[in-house]
């Protein structure tokens, strides 16, 4: 889903151009989310490769969340930890 409208197709020219790569970058950009919890699963709804950050003192281990699954529908499961190996 996008998160910004696609630029009036008035708009033509170099103008029209450069907004149609702007808005084609800007909408693969990942959207980021924040959770305070142990898990953003069930709580958190997202598309592949959206990112939830936990934002509360549940777990200093999983801070950081990456959301795996069917592109086509958003869902509240299937997200993972990324976590630093030391």
């Amino acid at each position: 889903m996008p998160y910004l409208p696609q630029p009036p197709s008035s708009l033509t020219g170099p103008l029209g151009e450069y907004l149609q790569v702007l808005w084609r970058a800007f909408n693969k950009i990942p959207n980021v989310s924040a959770f305070s919890g142990t898990t953003p699963n069930s709580t958190v709804s997202g598309y592949p490769g959206d990112i939830a950050v936990n934002i509360g003192s549940a777990s200093t281990t999983s801070r950081v969340w990456i959301k795996g699954g069917d592109a086509r529908q958003p869902s509240t499961t299937g997200w993972a930890a990324m976590r630093v190996l030391e």
